[in-house]
């Protein structure tokens, strides 16, 4: 596998640094093994939903030539939904390469551009497991199972029972993390202040020469583990 270009070493560190100061609702990031171009996620389960209370994990893989290209998501909890494979690969438009393929059903402004980051990207991946695609699904079986909860308004509880087990399994991983999971609006959405001494990034360091640069300083040396929020009580094909 190809080096990671410096450029995207760059991105990944201000990216890494911009969410470890200031965390958005639903989820929590930290480094594998150091290594910048593999996350580990912590993805909590929205309130007022199926995925209330729920504890889930992926990994995200970022290519060398990020944000070029997209990162993979692939979930280490298990998940039954639409659009995650029954190995943990998620499906969603934003992680897809800006190609024209009318067979996907996809529009080319729904699928990866540059301008995307990981916070957009699991922002996006929050709301897909209220809202899963189920015109393309990566699980055909889950797809139609989740259509019948709906059609009958909740009438058929096998897609809602499947999805609360998991959730309950997740709490015994979560307590081994030393994590509190939010479950209320009120402790799931966590305010931050931006401090007003801190300059703004300077976009330039962005897309220097991939090449001419040979410079590690800006590569952040160690991830951060994920931090418990003792005042809030946090934890598409």
């Amino acid at each position: 596998m190809a080096a990671p270009s410096s450029s995207a070493l760059r991105t990944l560190s201000l990216e890494l640094k911009s969410l470890q100061e200031e965390p958005v609702e639903g989820f929590r990031v930290k480094l594998v093994n150091d290594d910048l171009c593999t996350w580990e996620v912590a993805i909590f389960g929205p309130p007022e939903t199926l995925y209330q209370g729920g504890y889930f994990k992926a990994q995200m893989r970022f290519p060398q030539d990020y944000p070029y290209s997209p990162p993979s998501i692939r979930f280490l909890t298990k998940v039954w939904h639409p659009n995650v494979y029954e190995n943990g690969d998620l499906c969603i438009s934003i992680l897809h390469p800006p190609v024209d393929d009318p067979q996907s059903g996809e529009m080319p402004c729904e699928r990866w551009n540059p301008t995307q980051n990981v916070r957009t990207i699991l922002l996006s991946v929050i709301s897909l497991l209220n809202e899963p695609n189920t015109y393309s699904p990566a699980n055909v079986d889950a797809s139609v199972m989740y259509r019948r909860w709906k059609t009958s308004e909740g009438k058929d509880k096998e897609y809602k029972n499947i999805i609360r087990k998991q959730v309950a399994a997740t709490k015994i991983e979560a307590e081994k993390d030393g994590v509190v999971v939010p479950t209320t609006l009120e402790a799931y959405c966590i305010k931050t202040q931006v401090k007003a001494q801190e300059s703004a990034v300077d976009m330039t360091d962005f897309y220097d020469d991939d090449y001419d640069v040979d410079d590690d300083d800006d590569m952040s040396d160690n991830g951060e583990e994920y931090e418990d929020d003792d005042d809030s009580g946090n934890g598409e094909s």
